[in-house]
């Protein structure tokens, strides 16, 4: 059963503080003691949360933290990319205990994408020995267009057959739970804001780089979405006006020259070997360093225009290219310190995401454990 709006608060407060008393419960919430205690007692007998360790010095008395539950709740999330599928079962602690993936391409044949995938995820989790009955809610993250009224896949770029796709409600019936999808990009802002580096931050962006670009804007402390949902759409932001035409139709997006791919394209054409663009960078290559930096450099400058737009208090970054080719990201935090407006820029944090490569799952997992818990 889901917690009650009041108690979702009190829930939010335990799981952000990994710890807290009864007392500090109180004074962020405003609550009475005797009325913070009646509730936190209804929450353990629900499972909800558990009493741990005493803390305080003195003689005077001891406060007991209060954790949750770990166990109380399990999510399933995926992770629809345009070249892989990725799966994982995670407890309330997200704490991941099983997970999986598959090639895209996989897919293609299946007309019926959704009833694949079910089936798919069916057999993963007979295999990992867990009850699809355990599962309190599923969460979708999709690097394309969703129609987020509808819950609709609208498009996934690079990835045939996936319009108009209706996944959460197909998901909900095979499963009996709340389904809940959001764009990719999104879905990774939430795990930064109720799991990782950004929980006390109410301006901030997520970018995630690898085969493709997947960004997220939290703004007074909400999710930047547009009136269509495409709101954030980093990789679409012209980059090069004489470059090459993309798969959205327009000329030059910034995803045509540093996601991975485009990467190893421009060191091929510069005459590298094809394919060889990682192991050319890790001995000095001068060509694979000259195509790291000038992407690097183009991404801080489309980044650069983000900041003056949004003025984040932080910027955090993911996805193989950045974890691979680490100069890419130190070319792009220079050139934001430099293009962007000095005022914007005081403060702005610029670094590693809470989540590594696993950015895409951790936020379709959190949106799943966010959206049951009523945290937004």
């Amino acid at each position: 059963m889901k917690p009650s709006e009041k108690l979702s608060q009190i829930l939010r407060l335990v799981d952000k503080g990994k710890g807290i008393s009864r007392k500090a419960l109180s004074e962020e919430t405003g609550l009475s003691q005797a009325s913070l205690t009646k509730i936190t007692k209804t929450l353990i007998e629900q499972g909800y949360l558990e009493e741990g360790e005493r803390v305080g010095s003195g003689l005077g008395r001891k406060e007991v933290l209060l954790y949750a539950r770990a166990d109380r709740h399990r999510f399933l999330g995926i992770d629809i990319g345009g070249y892989k599928i990725r799966v994982a079962i995670a407890d309330n602690s997200l704490q991941i205990h099983a997970r999986t993936e598959w090639e895209m391409q996989l897919f293609k044949e299946h007309h019926d994408k959704a009833a694949f995938l079910i089936s798919s995820i069916e057999a993963f989790l007979e295999s990992s020995g867990i009850s699809k009955a355990s599962i309190d809610a599923i969460g979708v993250g999709v690097t394309g267009v969703i129609d987020a009224e509808l819950q609709k896949i609208l498009n996934i770029p690079n990835a045939e057959g996936w319009d108009n796709v209706e996944l959460p409600h197909a998901m909900q019936e095979a499963f009996a739970c709340p389904v809940y999808m959001d764009e990719g990009g999104r879905t990774m802002a939430i795990a930064e804001k109720f799991a990782g580096k950004g929980t006390d931050m109410e301006h901030f962006i997520t970018v995630q780089i690898g085969f493709g670009i997947a960004a997220g804007v939290i703004v007074n402390d909400r999710l930047l979405r547009g009136s269509d949902n495409v709101g954030g759409l980093l990789g679409h932001i012209t980059a090069d006006n004489k470059g090459i035409r993309c798969t959205c139709g327009n000329y030059g997006c910034l995803e045509n020259i540093i996601t991975y791919p485009m990467l190893e394209l421009a060191y091929s054409t510069r005459g590298g070997q094809a394919g060889s663009l990682l192991e050319a960078y890790r001995t000095n290559d001068k060509i694979a360093l000259d195509v790291c930096l000038e992407a690097g450099e183009a991404c801080g400058i489309a980044l650069s225009n983000m900041v003056n737009l949004f003025n984040p208090r932080a910027i955090y970054v993911s996805g193989p290219v950045i974890e691979l080719l680490p100069s890419v990201f130190d070319e792009m935090r220079r050139t934001i310190l430099r293009r962007a407006n000095r005022f914007a820029t005081q403060r702005l944090q610029m670094e590693r995401s809470s989540f590594g490569n696993d950015e895409g799952i951790f936020g379709a997992l959190t949106l799943a454990k966010a959206k049951w818990m009523n945290w937004f």
